[in-house]
């Protein structure tokens, strides 16, 4: 087996080269934060047209739920008007009766 043997040297920078190496790093995080200010720009745009929309809904559902007690509110009244209302079937068998009260009526009058 061979030993193999790893040399690391160091690399020493300049005062020149390290403010070099700076500057364009400082030049690349300025673009990125850009970038990022832009993208950052057209997201919160995004959420104010999501936020309109969702008070639009907002405002429907408020319609809806109105229109919904209104519905209720009449669905009552037509379930007791309906109570006092008497049924087709009933309002003719009370019709005979009374045309029969009334026929035995004038018979026993005259």
């Amino acid at each position: 087996m061979k030993n193999a043997s790893q040399t690391t040297t160091e690399k020493t920078f300049t005062v020149n080269e390290i403010g070099a190496i700076l500057e364009k790093m400082d030049g690349k995080i300025e673009t990125l934060a850009e970038v990022m200010e832009i993208k950052f720009e057209n997201v919160n745009a995004r959420f104010d047209g999501i936020d309109v929309r969702l008070d639009g809904i907002d405002n429907r559902l408020d319609l809806v739920e109105t229109k919904i007690d209104r519905l209720q509110d009449d669905m009552v009244e037509v379930k007791f008007e309906l109570k006092r209302k008497v049924d087709a079937e009933e309002f003719e068998r009370l019709e005979k009766r009374v045309v029969k009260l009334e026929n035995l009526s004038l018979s026993h009058q005259s």
